[in-house]
């Protein structure tokens, strides 16, 4: 029985998958179509427009034109702590709640692992060693963080959007007073540089989908967003699993951290700003709903590569960065009303 369900909720997110996978794919050839057109110094001077190579998917070499890969690598690249952030907001969005501190976490676990690696290895490039006392403080930093979020909204029964806001200011003031008051450099290597985004952030999917799909607290997830009250008195241990959803949440917002790391070679409590914000619409557009109980991450990893395309193919056109934003906030505000209109019993207006 356990096994039909967990068959049946697969195949329904694969089905959701699909509009959203076409919607990834209508933009992609969007933005390679545009990035072929060369508008000169302006877009309305049609007469003026020249096609040439789609830079955002070819590139010009010595040899002819090849397929760019350091363009498909950049947006991955560029989707990495999005992806992070959005896993873990996934789980605290299906149990019905909000997290507005993933981008202060993210500050504050950043400082916390580039201030902890120079303390065991002063400037110099940090070893396994170091790597690995830091990661497992950055780590226990966010999830404990996480914790007191889950804690305060489930024990103290306040609303979870004040909860994080809170810990949005309190996360950014403990990352510069750890930092220092200062920006703080670690020297990385290329190799890393290189190869942890992209798989933390493939990898952080991989564990995710499995525990949504395949273990109890993946259902328990679910059935505390859908219906709170009906998980309770099925003996669902209703508040660990809220709580366990935020230390999920702040623990990828640790991991995120890291990332930010290996991208600039910098702690700062300057990183992650809005990130929170990019976090959610990852989500929203991935087709989990804002009321709990449905969606997935495999949703939300074409959410965050929905975003990443969009703003590689607008930079590579040329759009300005305001214009982004209204081109954005346009994509969430769509996603959120056919969130909406789904969930909508048919015929009621």
């Amino acid at each position: 029985m356990g096994h039909d369900r967990v068959a049946g909720r697969s195949s329904s997110e694969v089905r959701r998958l699909v509009p959203l996978l076409a919607v990834l794919a209508a933009i992609y050839l969007l933005m390679v179509g545009l990035s072929a057109l060369d508008w000169g110094d302006n877009f309305w001077d049609i007469a003026g427009w020249r096609l040439r190579p789609p830079i955002f998917l070819l590139s010009q070499t010595d040899e002819g034109v090849a397929l760019n890969w350091d363009s498909q690598r950049q947006i991955l690249e560029q989707a990495a702590i999005n992806i992070i952030l959005g896993v873990g907001m996934t789980f605290v969005i299906l149990t019905a709640g909000i997290d507005l501190s993933v981008g202060s976490l993210l500050a504050f676990c950043n400082v916390l692992f580039v201030v902890t690696a120079k303390a065991m290895l002063g400037r110099r490039m940090p070893g396994v060693l170091a790597f690995t006392g830091a990661t497992a403080v950055c780590l226990l930093g966010g999830a404990f963080c996480g914790w007191i979020n889950g804690a305060i909204t489930v024990w103290g029964r306040v609303q979870s959007f004040i909860v994080t806001l809170g810990m949005l200011w309190a996360a950014r003031g403990l990352a510069y007073v750890v930092a220092g008051r200062e920006t703080q450099s670690l020297l990385i290597s290329g190799a890393i540089c290189y190869r942890l985004p992209i798989a933390l952030a493939l990898g952080s999917v991989a564990i995710a989908y499995f525990t949504l799909a395949y273990t109890p607290i993946g259902r328990y997830m679910y059935a505390v967003g859908g219906n709170l009250e009906a998980s309770r008195l099925s003996g669902v241990p209703v508040n660990r699993v809220r709580i366990l959803a935020f230390m999920i949440s702040g623990f990828c917002a640790a991991l995120a951290g890291i990332v930010s790391w290996v991208e600039v070679s910098t702690g700062t409590y300057l990183a992650g700003e809005s990130r929170e914000l990019y976090a959610i619409a990852t989500v929203v557009i991935g087709g989990t709903s804002l009321m709990g109980g449905q969606g997935s991450v495999l949703g939300t990893l074409v959410g965050a590569l929905i975003i990443a395309v969009l703003y590689k193919g607008l930079n590579t056109v040329g759009v300005d960065e305001m214009m982004q934003r209204v081109i954005m906030g346009t994509v969430i505000v769509a996603a959120a009303l056919y969130d909406s209109m789904r969930r909508r019993p048919a015929g009621s207006i």
